[in-house]
Formats: structure tokens, sequence, C-alpha cells
């Protein structure tokens, strides 16, 4: 570790220099681990994770504090993302629980607000080395959970889909890891040993939703690995191949939108699934009735699922075989966002996506490094699954997380690179010979 000359860690009792070895820690250490640790709680939850989760929270908010001019720059260049979350913290004032919907805007802003300083703190790739420390940590744990007990489905996690989405997370980084040539070659073999544990645990959970979210995003990666990174194509190719690949991610999220149709019917009845989605299409027809009656402002947040105030809510949880203290949801962020934060939250949040896929394209596109072909992976099996699962914009997702964390890094690296080409056009008038970089060199 380094730390500027003279610190306090270099000296000994009475101001002479220390002897021997010195541990220097830099504030940088302190947010790696920090976000590595806040990676791990939120990955999966335990009891007592509040003891660790709070505490991180606080030294997220002082590291917001002390860094608030820059705070303030990359809030102003980023206002999409945070516009539902500011309509959810005036919400109350119209939402059937007020309690609930105030206690949830507050943690999905300090959810923001994360996202913020980790961007702030650490480089695109180092972000990636903390993803892949705190799931693979997750991820061998769970293997020996289940080798011991033989329980490992759902293993340490509540339920198997659960598992499966998030060693989907798992997987896309360390693929990504794995074929990063500026990784470090002991990181890149830890990268492969976590790929085949988190693509075997895939496999156990027998999730559909994850099995298709790890083919669409390990192949992503694979395939942007050989175009972006310049090992097959030339640069001037590069656009139309993007605008195929993102007309096919559109094409799938439309099919799991509308799943009656013959193609996705052999899928699903293949992966053991029926027509309706495990009855997501019927969820769906209850939320068109609930946004009808609310269409603008929505409930607020849980507004709706009230088992004991809602007859209708009761009416679900029977057809469904769901018990009064189970908590239920759309199974599609789109609808559950609708009926809560109505057509206007819903807006917002399309724009949010918008900005966020734009922004990862891009760099995908300009930067050609392996964090933005990652964050743009991550990005496309984040909109497909929003499509079959209620919990975009929740607060704490690492799954959504990655998202913001991703256009937010990116948008910011390109920013500079653009300020260091300003420069060095600036001094290049003046007279002085210099170089213009094509990318901004990334730590390792």
């Amino acid at each position: 570790m380094t730390s500027t000359t003279n610190s306090l860690a270099d000296y000994g009792a009475g101001g002479t220099p220390a002897r021997g070895p010195v541990l220097r820690i830099t504030a940088k250490h302190c947010d790696a681990l920090a976000m590595t640790m806040w990676f791990l709680v939120t990955f999966i939850q335990f009891p007592g994770d509040e003891l660790l989760l709070y505490p991180l929270a606080l030294y997220f908010a002082v590291r917001a504090w002390q860094r608030r001019s820059e705070m303030a720059w990359l809030i102003a260049r980023s206002l999409p993302i945070l516009l539902l979350p500011l309509w959810s913290m005036i919400s109350p004032l119209w939402s059937v629980e007020p309690m609930i919907a105030f206690k949830t805007s507050v943690y999905l802003m300090l959810t923001m607000v994360i996202c913020y300083v980790i961007v702030l703190s650490l480089e695109p790739r180092q972000i990636l080395y903390s993803v892949l420390a705190a799931t693979g940590t997750v991820a061998v744990l769970n293997l020996l959970y289940g080798l011991g007990t033989g329980q490992m489905v759902p293993g340490l996690f509540p339920h198997k889909n659960m598992l499966g989405t998030n060693m989907v997370i798992l997987w896309t980084v360390a693929v990504a890891i794995t074929l990063d040539r500026g990784a470090p070659l002991r990181i890149r073999s830890i990268g492969v040993a976590l790929a085949a544990l988190s693509l075997f645990l895939i496999f156990e959970s027998q999730s559909a939703t994850a099995l298709v979210l790890a083919a669409a995003t390990g192949g992503g990666i694979i395939v942007a690995a050989l175009v972006l990174l310049g090992i097959w194509l030339r640069p001037l190719r590069l656009a139309a191949i993007c605008l195929a690949v993102a007309a096919l991610t559109a094409l799938a999220a439309w099919m799991l939108a509308d799943p009656l149709g013959d193609v996705i019917g052999s899928v699903l009845d293949a992966l053991g699934k029926d027509r309706s989605m495990t009855g997501r299409t019927v969820l769906w027809r209850y939320a068109e009735d609930q946004i009808r009656e609310q269409p603008l402002l929505g409930v607020g947040s849980g507004g709706f699922w009230r088992y004991e105030e809602s007859p209708l809510v009761r009416k679900i949880h029977e057809d469904f075989y769901k018990g009064s203290r189970t908590t239920f949801n759309f199974h599609n962020s789109f609808y559950e966002i609708a009926v809560h934060q109505g057509l206007i939250g819903l807006g917002m949040t399309l724009l949010a996506m918008v900005w966020a896929l734009g922004w990862t394209m891009r760099a995908a596109l300009t930067l050609g490094t392996m964090p933005a072909i990652f964050f743009l992976c991550q990005s496309a099996a984040v909109t497909i699954r929003i499509f079959a699962e209620a919990d975009f914009y929740k607060p704490f997702v690492l799954f959504h997380m990655l998202l913001w964390i991703g256009a937010l890094a990116l948008m910011r690296q390109i920013r500079g690179l653009q300020r260091e080409r300003v420069r060095a056009a600036e001094d290049h008038s003046d007279g002085r010979s210099v170089f213009i970089p094509r990318r901004l060199p990334e730590p390792d």
C-alpha cells in the first residue's frame, strides 16, 4: 500500500522515524474496503446485517460530504437518474401509507448517494475487482454450506431465483475479468475459477431467468471483447454491429413482455415453465386495473400490497396460494412502479434507463475497455430482467446499483477524457507539442 510522504504512520513514539515494515492505508483503500463490504452485505441478507449496513451507510454519507463539490458536479450531469428518487421523496403527500413511502424514499436516495460515492472513489476496473471479491466470497460460502448440509439450493439465499440471479452478477464480472488483458494474471485466474463456480450454481438453481441472463451476458462479453477490443474487426464496423445487438436485445425484451407467442412458449416449455410465466400475466392484468384507478400519482410505496386492508390483495394471495405474511409483487418492474409511483414515475424510470443505457453504449464504443463492456452487458441484463421481476429502483439491490454505478463511472471517464483533449488542444494552439490521448489510463 502507498501513502503520502511523512504520514503519521512513518513515525514512532517521540516523533522518531519508525523502523521496519510500515502499513500505509490511504482513503482510497478505505473506500475500496467499504465498497466491498457493502456489496457483500447487500448481496446476501443475514441476521444482524444491520450492524454492518448502518455503519457503512454512515461512512458513505461522511465521504459524500467530504467530496460534496465533486458530488455536485456529477449530480448536475446525471439528473435523469435522480428524478424518481426525488419524486418518491414527495410521494408521502398523497401515499396511502405515508410513513412507509417516506422510509422507502430515504433508503432509495441513500442508495443513489452510495452509487455516487463509489464512482468518485474508485476507477471502473477497481469497481469490478470489488464486485468480484464480494460476490465470489458469497459463492464460495454457499458451496461450502451446500457440501456440508446437502442443501446447495437455495443455500444461503431465501429462494432459488435469488441464488440464480445473484450468481449471474458473479458470472458476468468473472467472465469480464478473465478476458481483461489489463488485469493481473492472478486476478484473471481467480476469475476463471469463480466463473466456473457461478455457472455451476446457476444450473443448480434451475432458474429460467438466471439461465437466460447468464447466456446473454456471457455471450455478450465474449462477442464484445472480440469486436470492441479490436481483435477481429475495425472500428468503422462497430456502429452497425452494436445497433444489431441493440435490436436483438429489444426483441428479446419484447418477447418476454408478451410470452404467449409460439417461439417464447416453446422455450418456456423446454425450461418446464408454463406460458403464463408462472402466473405473471395474470398479475399484470391486476396491475393494469389498478393503474386505471390511479393513473398519474399511484398509491405510493407500500400502498398496494396491504393484505389486511385490501380484499383485492387477499384474493391475489389466495389465487397464488400465498400466506398472509408473504411479500408479493407484480413480477414486472414497470407495472410495480406504475402502480406505486404512477405513470409520472414510470416516465421518469424510462428516462433514467435511456440515460444510463446511452452512456454505457457510448463508453463501450468510444473507450473499448473491458470494464465498459462489463457494464454494457450488465445493463442489458438489467433491462431484460425488468420484464420478469419487480425490484428495479428498489433500495440496496446490487443487481441494479451496478447499472447506475456503471453509467456514472463511464460518463465521468468520458468527460475526463474530453477535458484532457480540450486542455491538450489549448496547449497545442499555444505552440507546444503535445500528445492527445485516445483514452484515459486506468490504474491496475
